[in-house]
């Protein structure tokens, strides 16, 4: 194959040293693709017209055409006008817009690439120098060119992942939209109110087949007054036709009372107009069958508007992968109780919930609704002490289906939460698995009376009949000795993973680890599995937060849960260790693997200084959540050090 110059063949060189089952061409043997290329002229004059690259996979069904200039500013047009022969991206888009359905005028056609994925990538300048070249990736999308935001090359099975996260990026943005709407609207309402108000409208809203309600068919026609003097005696209403007892109902009710007398509810029409929001824009996003947590993410997303800092209140909400994942860490069985003594929205609850449900509807039992309806009913129980996410939990449940979950608004670890287990082991219900991601920074004494996290895992592991698994700070790990010792004298710890560092962004930076436990049987020498899961593949972008954008977090879990699993085969003493442990060993793959010399350079030292040098003057001036672009940063970095007679001079500041 010839290329044209040298721009053009080092980027197909990069794309061809990726994973791709078929060769990059500059033209293709696919008689539907060449049939629409034949009109396809940039000038526009109905011949033919040819990107610089094409890739085929008629088995996969996925089309990518590439389109290169050899230099930046030949990347896009300013002006807006479509300029294809002379920019990467205008040509690339033109290129596309001839998959269109509206412009396939053959029908048969039409039909070829109605399930195809159709990839186009824009590439200017030089590829293999990093600050000087360009890419812009765009596909086809509910018959629109799409712009993925993407600015680097992928292979083949990130490019067809592309299309499989189409549905949750909807819902992140829909929520973004939704929240920031709503926010708008209670700018004069208590921000710690906020959430528990959207829990009770979201309430209000809510209605399943053979019930009816009224609020719901009729506050389009309420007046403001009338609205805000209904949406309590509707909380009630609903949640005691859900079976939810009468404790729960009040405590929600109370939360809501002081906003009755807030002048823009009553005599305003922002509550209609927020009810309209939840209606049209956010219930519809409730799937069932899905383990994002909604409700969640419209808490982080209010939270973020209202200039709340959710970490510092000790609330780190769950990612959505994660919750996930703590399913797949253990062997669930369909009569599994699951524990959450921390239960936040409910995120471990729900997946568990959907777990479960999975599990009984792929088996040859009977009674299969009988059985998922149970679960809902009795196979989950969550503690809260937190008031606003323990509303929010109460109605993120009651969307998915549950009304009747065991979710307790107390401390676990008061005598009441004994008295509520006690109570459903009196009704044959005991938790067989414990999921938990406690409350970070606990210290337990007058001024913090939050338990630590270690106390939180010990509890929860007394309490459950088989499996435990925590998500928490590395210092879980190392400190607290006498605890740790004393939960080997009767559990057994089997795995612990490493979590990347920016696992919680952009809320908390934490270091953090998984530890799965088997419950009731003591450590002794059995080996522990340790991993350093150094990438999960979600990307930080500033409106959406962590994402798995190329959709490359399936295949890391898969492999992953293959070698923890498999750990002879894999063990290499720097990323996988099995070891055997003994007490006050630390619970973390840092204590017992290699050191890893391989990588050390002296450019690898000196980039770590200048790493260093930017992290220490964006701590210093209070920007290390700021989110600020490459050029910019640069100069504030400068513009600190000049005025420094000492680059150092601020070393242990913090």
């Amino acid at each position: 194959m010839v290329r044209k110059d040298k721009t053009d063949r080092a980027i197909f060189r990069r794309l061809e040293s990726l994973n791709y089952s078929g060769h990059w061409e500059d033209y293709t043997n696919n008689n539907y693709v060449t049939e629409i290329l034949s009109h396809a002229s940039k000038s526009k004059t109905g011949k033919d017209g040819y990107p610089d690259g094409i890739y085929v996979n008629e088995i996969k069904q996925l089309l990518i055409l590439l389109e290169i200039k050899q230099d930046t500013s030949k990347h896009i047009s300013e002006d807006g006008e479509s300029e294809p022969e002379k920019y990467a991206v205008d040509g690339i888009k033109h290129y596309l817009s001839f998959f269109l359905k509206e412009n396939l005028e053959n029908s048969i056609v039409q039909d070829y690439f109605r399930v195809w994925k159709i990839v186009g990538i824009a590439v200017s300048g030089n590829i293999d120098d990093e600050y000087n070249h360009r890419i812009s990736t765009f596909a086809i999308i509910d018959q629109k060119i799409v712009d993925k935001n993407i600015l680097e090359l992928l292979d083949e099975e990130d490019y067809l992942n592309l299309f499989e996260t189409i549905n949750e990026e909807e819902i992140i943005s829909k929520i973004s939209t939704s929240s920031k709407k709503i926010n708008n609207l209670l700018r004069n309402v208590d921000s710690q109110k906020r959430p528990v108000l959207l829990s009770a409208l979201m309430i209000c809203l809510f209605e399943k087949k053979g019930i009816t309600n009224d609020f719901r068919n009729n506050y389009v026609n309420f007046n403001p007054k009338t609205i805000a003097i209904n949406v309590p005696s509707t909380v009630e209403l609903v949640l005691s036709k859900e079976g939810v007892p009468d404790d729960k109902i009040k405590l929600l009710v109370n939360e809501l009372s002081p906003l009755w007398g807030d002048i823009d509810l009553s005599q305003t029409d922002i509550l209609k107009d927020i009810l309209n929001e939840l209606r049209d824009q956010v219930i519809p996003l409730f799937d069932n069958k899905s383990n994002y947590d909604i409700i969640g993410k419209f808490y982080e997303e209010f939270l973020r508007y209202a200039g709340v800092a959710n970490v510092k209140r000790g609330i780190v909400l769950t990612p959505k992968h994660i919750t996930s994942l703590f399913t797949e860490l253990v062997p669930i069985k369909t009569n599994d109780v699951f524990l959450d003594p921390a239960c936040g929205t409910g995120a471990f609850l729900i997946a568990g919930m959907n777990k479960l449900v999975e599990t009984i509807s792929s088996s040859s039992l009977p009674n299969k609704e009988r059985r998922i309806q149970d679960i809902k009913s009795t196979k989950l129980i969550g503690f809260e002490k937190n008031p606003t996410m323990y509303s929010l939990a109460i109605s993120n449940m009651l969307f998915r289906g549950d009304g009747k979950s065991q979710i307790f608004y107390c401390d676990y670890f008061n005598k009441e939460a004994e008295t509520e287990l006690k109570s459903l082991a009196e009704k044959g219900i005991r938790p067989t698995i414990g999921f938990i991601n406690p409350p970070y920074g606990g210290k337990d004494n007058e001024t913090n009376p939050t338990k630590k996290e270690i106390q939180f895992l010990a509890r929860m592991l007394d309490h459950v009949s088989r499996y435990g698994i925590i998500i928490a700070p590395l210092s879980t790990y190392f400190k607290e000795n006498a605890t740790r010792n004393a939960i080997l004298k009767k559990h057994t710890l089997k795995y612990v993973i490493n979590m990347p560092r920016d696992l919680f962004l952009p809320n908390a930076a934490s270091n953090t680890a998984i530890a799965v436990f088997e419950t009731n049987t003591p450590q002794g020498d059995k080996d522990v599995v340790f991993y350093d899961l150094k990438d999960d593949g979600l990307v930080l972008s500033k409106s959406k937060g962590r994402t798995d954008v190329y959709n490359k977090w399936h295949r890391i879990k898969d492999d992953m849960l293959e070698r923890i699993n498999n750990p002879d085969k894999y063990q290499d003493g720097l990323v996988l260790v099995k070891t055997k442990i003994t007490d006050n060993d630390e619970w973390l793959i840092q204590a017992h693997a290699k050191t890893d010399y391989s990588h050390l350079s002296e450019n690898s030292f000196v980039q770590a200084i200048k790493s260093y040098m930017v992290f220490n003057a964006k701590r210093e001036m209070n920007l290390l959540e700021k989110d600020i672009d490459e050029i910019t940063l640069l100069e504030i970095v400068a513009e600190f050090y000049s005025n420094s007679s000492d680059p150092t001079q601020n070393e242990g500041a913090g």
